[in-house]
């Protein structure tokens, strides 16, 4: 999937000498989706296909990687509502899916390199895998599953931001009774002051990122990646 530059029919634009110039941000395209219904460990992880650009350097407009969002739930009801709003609001080659998905509290899902995006602009077309929570013999881990087809060697571990009450110094997706999401949480919408909960939903969307001649960055539409139901251990 590659990333056009310039297009007959596109969101974003900005003005050069009083002449509108047009660009397309291709979103992330679904691989694997699972749902908070889904049982099986080994299917339990999201994946997605990266646009990707054919230059390394553009003067024009700078395709920057892909972020990937996050917000975790105490209810599942409250999940799919948001998920509804969201999706009522995507719509292709538009950044309005991005602007209600924010509103709505989503965060950048951090990573054990710092990398911002997440996954860094690629320049031929790439799977990645992201696994939120160890479960059996299945690590907490991102993927390049293009290069890395056996999933031996992985190039980041997911991580919640850094601005969470319980953390200590521990900011995974690995919940247990010592850590664990709390209605103080910026990434978390849950009930204030119910703090005995033990199940948990984690709802995720991937958005291409790119910056024109201004430094100001722009969206592409959402891709819903899907939800997991996560136990405290």
């Amino acid at each position: 999937m590659l990333f056009s530059v310039f297009a007959v029919a596109a969101c974003l634009f900005f003005f050069a000498c009083g002449i509108p110039v047009y660009y397309v941000i291709e979103p992330p395209q679904a691989d694997h989706i699972p749902t908070a219904d889904t049982g099986d460990i080994s299917e339990k992880y999201f994946s997605f296909i990266c646009p990707y650009s054919s230059s390394t350097n553009n003067s024009e407009f700078l395709l920057l990687g892909t972020e990937i969002y996050y917000r975790i739930y105490d209810t599942r009801s409250d999940m799919e509502s948001d998920i509804s709003s969201i999706s009522g609001r995507n719509t292709e080659y538009s950044e309005d899916g991005y602007r209600r998905m924010t509103e709505l509290g989503y965060k950048e899902m951090r990573s054990s390199t710092g990398d911002t995006p997440i996954i860094r602009k690629v320049t031929s077309s790439r799977t990645i895998r992201v696994r939120l929570c160890s479960e059996g013999t299945y690590p907490a881990a991102i993927y390049d599953e293009t290069n890395d087809p056996t999933l031996s060697a992985p190039i980041s571990v997911p991580l919640r931001i850094d601005t969470i009450s319980t953390a200590g110094g521990n900011a995974s997706f690995n919940f247990n009774s010592n850590y664990k999401p709390s209605s103080d949480d910026s990434d978390t919408k849950a009930k204030s002051g119910d703090q005995s909960n033990n199940t948990w939903y984690v709802n995720l969307y991937a958005v291409s990122v790119g910056r024109d001649l201004s430094f100001a960055q722009h969206y592409s539409s959402v891709l819903h990646l899907g939800n997991l139901e996560i136990t405290s251990q």
